[in-house]
């Protein structure tokens, strides 16, 4: 497997991280839903997620398990390693701009702090998948941030109130779709912006790597917030 755009995590660091939470969150799927996935105790199971118990330590059958429940390579596990991200959109010079990994700064609370591997910015329109929204709370509203060395884009949870915050129309958690699209071009201009370039052409369509899938655009569902329908669009479940 190419390694290009990707992060290189050591398991023992990725446990204490919360990787296999990470994972988990990422999925949408409970603590009791992995453990029978993977046919385990669910006790068992939340002392991997937890570190109170090291998942190298298990036996190898126990592992796998647990690795292919969370769609994790065991393969990449038992060479002391893990591979977190998926493709890498470049733009039509070649360069990355929508890194995989996590996005870790300063001045960002690592609680805070979420996989950014699956927000996608294509010429003027922003994709948030819901499991990204989900894994930081299901918030009313979010702040873009933007790691200019590592060229990474990334969400923290916001207040509606405060300065660039982008609200979350209350229907985007009502189980009917898989996240937002957001078609706004003061937002796009202020991304490109943090990301030191005027525009952008990233070459494919906004993608959440859901089976393979480009799932199709209807419109939002009314909300409590005054957003504009025509910028705001939700993306649907059932393609």
């Amino acid at each position: 497997m190419p390694r290009e755009g990707l992060r290189i995590v050591h398991l023992g660091a990725g446990v204490r991280d919360g990787l296999l939470r990470e994972k988990r969150l990422v999925l949408e799927l409970t603590q009791k839903q992995v453990a029978e996935k993977a046919k385990v105790a669910l006790t068992s199971y939340q002392k991997f997620e937890s570190g109170e118990r090291n998942i190298r330590t298990a036996s190898f059958d126990v592992a796998c398990k647990v690795l292919l429940a969370l769609e994790m390579d065991p393969t990449a596990f038992f060479k002391g390693e893990y591979v977190l991200g998926e493709l890498t959109i470049f733009d039509s010079e070649g360069h990355k701009y929508v890194r995989s990994g996590r996005l870790v700064d300063e001045d960002i609370n690592e609680q805070e702090a979420i996989n950014v591997m699956r927000i996608h910015v294509r010429g003027r329109t922003v994709v948030i998948p819901l499991k990204i929204l989900r894994a930081i709370g299901s918030p009313d509203a979010v702040q873009f941030l933007y790691q200019s060395d590592q060229k990474r884009l990334g969400i923290k949870v916001a207040k509606s109130e405060e300065e660039n915050a982008v609200a979350i129309p209350k229907d985007a958690y009502s189980g009917k779709w898989r996240g937002i699209c957001i078609n706004d071009e003061g937002l796009v201009n202020m991304i490109y912006e943090m990301m030191g370039r005027e525009n952008g052409n990233y070459v494919g369509e906004p993608i959440l790597f859901e089976k393979g899938c480009v799932l199709p655009l209807d419109t939002v569902c009314s909300s409590e917030y005054q957003i504009d329908e025509d910028k705001y669009y939700l993306l649907r479940i059932n393609a």
